[in-house]
């Protein structure tokens, strides 16, 4: 084990395949080759990077850390950093052997989560243990193990002592337009209940939920933050990412991100670890299926009884909720617009998506009624009242102040990308569904979610009349290249992705 000086480098880095910068002296000295795995010790933290051998970035006896590590980890500048080279680790056999069809044990999987989770793979054997997820795939022990694997290797949050039900509110992801589990989140926690809800960054839609959050308040909280918030408003709107919550699933989502795909079994795993991570005790499960949907009309029932089987396993009472997708949930499809959207319901504006404020409502009262303390006719006529006299409104605030926002947004505050492009109908009829694949294919074209303003924004919904011409949906960017990138994306059919 050496000790190096560590400088901060304005470099971002990868953050699910950390990297450090050795001076090409220092890396002789101690035998260290560009590519191998370092093990890297900070004050009261551990984590594993891949080293990189550079003659100019860093000096001798320094070693360079990017800004992917220096904002997870206390490192500062006037210590020092303890760097030991790793061996293979020992999990990769146990890769080596799911690879080849075989079952693993629980203690092999916790072996493979825990070197994800401290950096000791590397990114093509991380990448080959996520492809196991579809092929061979996990047989229901594996899922257990899998899960309590990736919730082990982290922080588990308790809340018991603040004393109520403690529940949260998940969906599965995959379908555009993200505002219901805010205006969840504010109802739920302004009647009492504890909702500790963490979220996720888009991995196959425009915008995850922390997307759309972000553009209104800081997201990315410690987890002595996440107790604070929680103890002072009885919920929080936290990005998950940020926290040491099934870190290796964490890592897994960065893996999966450039292909946009997710297994069956790795999202119901996923999901599962962070809520037991989370101490959830009472769930909501938003399961939405179809054609373009991320789960298929024939494999629902499959995919719900095994969220069913999976959580009953660790004691964790679950509502299902299937429902077929025909389109987005709200009007807004990307960072800006989805969280305009959101704030129009709260602030009761007549612009506000319908439809989107009927789905919260009663996945709301859904989930009261799953812990028994009302029943659903009950619930949902409180939480009409909560919402329609402002209630809620004002704990989204409380919940984003004491998170750290430094003044109330409103929606009208919120403006789309500078750049636009109408797309009219050239069909008459009812709108059937809208293809939530292209919509997300147009959306990333825009810049979503990395320019929060990009976006569509849907003039008309399913069910809705149009006749030719009709302006169905506005391309917003923030630049012309992004519009006409979209645009070229549609393969000269514009309106191919409205089914009437």
């Amino acid at each position: 084990m050496v000790y190096l000086r560590p400088k901060k480098l304005d470099i971002l880095g990868d953050k699910s395949a950390l990297e450090v910068y050795l001076n090409r002296f220092t890396a002789d000295q101690y035998g260290v080759k560009e590519g191998d795995l370092l093990d890297l010790y900070f004050v009261g933290h551990e984590t594993g990077a891949t080293a990189l051998i550079t003659d100019t970035i860093v000096d001798d006896g320094h070693i360079g850390i990017p800004a992917a590590i220096w904002n997870t980890y206390p490192v500062s500048e006037l210590d020092r950093v303890a760097v030991e080279l790793q061996g293979q680790a020992k999990s990769v056999a146990s890769i080596r052997k799911k690879i080849k069809g075989e079952k693993l044990s629980y203690d092999e999987i916790r072996e493979i989560m825990y070197d994800i989770a401290k950096r000791r793979l590397s990114p093509i054997e991380m990448t080959y243990f996520a492809s196991t997820s579809y092929n061979p795939g996990f047989d229901d022990e594996e899922m257990y193990s899998l899960t309590k694997a990736m919730s082990d290797t982290g922080i588990i949050l308790d809340f018991s002592s603040l004393g109520g039900f403690v529940v949260d509110k998940h969906s599965i992801g995959g379908l555009p337009s993200k505002g219901v589990t805010p205006v969840i989140v504010a109802l739920m926690s302004k009647l009492g209940f504890i909702i500790p809800n963490t979220s996720t960054r888009g991995i196959t839609s425009p915008a995850g939920t922390t997307d759309v959050l972000e553009t209104l308040m800081p997201v990315s909280l410690s987890e002595a933050d996440i107790k604070r918030v929680v103890a002072e408003t009885r919920g929080c709107l936290a990005w998950g990412g940020g926290l040491e919550l099934a870190p290796a699933d964490d890592i897994l989502i960065q893996i999966e991100k450039p292909l946009h795909i997710e297994s069956y079994d790795k999202f119901v795993v996923s999901i599962i670890a962070k809520k037991i991570a989370a101490g959830c005790k009472y769930v909501l499960l938003d399961l939405p299926y179809g054609d373009t949907a991320k789960v298929s009309v024939a494999d629902v029932a499959k995919v719900s009884k095994a969220f069913e089987t999976l959580f009953a396993k660790f004691d964790i009472k679950v509502f299902v909720y299937k429902r077929q997708a025909k389109g987005p949930d709200g009007n807004g499809i990307g960072p800006i617009l989805e969280a305009r959207d959101l704030l129009w319901i709260l602030e009761r504006d007549k612009r506000r998506p319908i439809g989107m404020e009927n789905l919260a409502l009663d996945m709301a009262a859904q989930l009261i009624a799953l812990t028994g303390k009302y029943n659903y006719q009950s619930a949902h006529e409180i939480l009409r009242e909560t919402l329609d006299s402002g209630e809620a409104l004002r704990q989204f605030w409380k919940i984003g102040k004491s998170q750290g926002a430094k003044q109330i947004v409103k929606a009208e505050d919120l403006l789309p990308g500078h750049y636009t492009f109408e797309i009219k109908s050239t069909k008459a009829g009812l709108i059937k569904t809208y293809d939530n694949h292209i919509i997300v294919q147009i959306t990333r074209a825009l810049g979503a979610p990395y320019a929060k303003s990009a976006g569509i924004y849907l003039t008309r919904q399913v069910g809705d009349r149009i006749n030719v011409g009709d302006v169905v949906a506005t391309l917003y960017a923030e630049a012309q290249s992004r519009i006409d990138l979209a645009v070229k994306n549609l393969d000269g059919e514009q309106d191919g992705w409205i089914l009437v």
